[in-house]
């Protein structure tokens, strides 16, 4: 599963993709530039609350809330200032 979405940086509407990560079960969600699949924010389940949350929570509603987090943390913007991937717990 794959959303859009857009977010301001710097004064410049960006486009981005949330997708879940690869597996038997959706323990990752990971942020990309949508024009070059460039990864820059991976949202892990880690410790066992996440790790349930990911399990039983519906899949788009764990990249709604993946996508909540890094606008609202500034992720995004943090990973394209110092081309670091960032990482963070869902």
């Amino acid at each position: 599963m794959i959303q859009n979405f857009e977010q301001t940086i710097g004064g410049n509407v960006m486009h981005f993709c949330a997708s879940l990560g690869e597996g038997p079960t959706p323990h990752r969600v990971i942020i990309s530039l949508a024009d070059s699949a460039k990864t820059l924010v991976v949202l892990d389940a880690s410790g066992f609350i996440s790790t349930i949350k990911a399990e039983i929570e519906e899949p788009a509603k764990l990249i709604a809330d993946a996508i909540s987090k890094v606008e609202s943390e500034g992720l995004i913007a943090r990973a394209l200032e110092s081309g670091e991937i960032q990482e963070t717990s869902l």
